[in-house]
This record gives structure tokens, sequence and C-alpha cells, in this order.
């Protein structure tokens, strides 16, 4: 998702008035632990994220027949699995005066169906209904631009955990 949500994190800083600063910096990165077999691990995930991306159908006309029918589950089950999902999202930044925060976002839902249901959800709850908390910019907006603290207030009301802590 990095692709999407670097240019989403950017776009909101300047429609904001760049209030998270002018000098302020975005990536995202993912762990695959500290172990000896992280570096094949993650090269693996990266060559197949890649491959996918590139060549997309074409990609996965190269595999076996009936290779991914036997890898994944079939259409309409996995739901008592998805039920058992869940999600954490820890954030780093440093300021500029050298502290140090941890922003977390975490959720007690699968994060591929329903935890984006609830997110949704929220969001056009927030549009149709919160109209005097949100943002008086107009066009095409961000979530953060455009309902920044009553979306944060309804997530937040509708289970999702978001913490912000120092660590310095």
């Amino acid at each position: 998702m990095a692709l999407y949500n670097t240019r989403c994190v950017r776009r909101s800083n300047a429609l904001l008035g760049f209030a998270y600063g002018s000098r302020f910096r975005y990536q995202e990165t993912i762990t695959h632990g500290s172990t000896v077999a992280a570096p094949v691990i993650a090269a693996m995930f990266n060559a197949g994220i890649a491959g996918a991306s590139r060549l997309g159908g074409w990609y996965l006309q190269m595999l076996p027949p009936g290779l991914v029918e036997r890898m994944t589950p079939p259409s309409a089950t996995g739901h008592d699995e998805g039920s058992r999902g869940h999600y954490k999202v820890e954030t780093y930044t440093s300021t500029s005066k050298g502290r140090r925060y941890m922003a977390t976002m975490a959720q007690r839902r699968d994060p591929g169906y329903s935890a984006t249901a609830v997110m949704v959800g929220e969001s056009a709850l927030c549009l149709a209904t919160d109209r005097d908390r949100l943002s008086p910019l107009r066009g095409v907006l961000t979530p953060a631009a455009a309902m920044g603290d009553a979306l944060s207030a309804r997530l937040t009301a509708a289970g999702v955990t978001i913490t912000t802590a120092q660590l310095n």
C-alpha cells in the first residue's frame, strides 16, 4: 500500500498548509524479523510483489495450472478465520528538535475485509452526519484533510485503537 499511502500522506500535508512541516518526509517499510532467514524472506516477498505488480495477470498465467486454486481457499470460505484477524501499524517520527514519537493504530478485525469496511463506513457516516466538524476545504481531498479529528473520533468509537507516545 506504500505506493498509495505515501502520496496520500504527502498530499494531506500540502492540503493542510504543511501542518506536518515543510521539511516533512514520509516513507513506508515492512519488517520480516531479525532471524537469519529474514533477508531470504524479504527477497522472496519483494520478488513476488515486483512480479505481480509489473506483470499482473501474465505473471499469474506463468504458474502451473491449478496452483493458485490449491494454495488459496475457495470463494465464500474463510469467514471464521477472518473474524480472528487483526492488524497493528506503528508509525515512528522524529521532530526537528530531536524528539521521537510512535503512533499506533490497531484493530481486532480482518484488515483485508471487515476492518476496511469499518473505515469506509465510518468515513461515509462522518461525511453525511458530521458536516459541522469537517474541513472547510473543497475539491479532491484526502481523508485527513477532509475529516481529520472527526473521523479519528469515529474510528476510536468503532473499536480502532489510536495512540501516541513520546519515545525520548
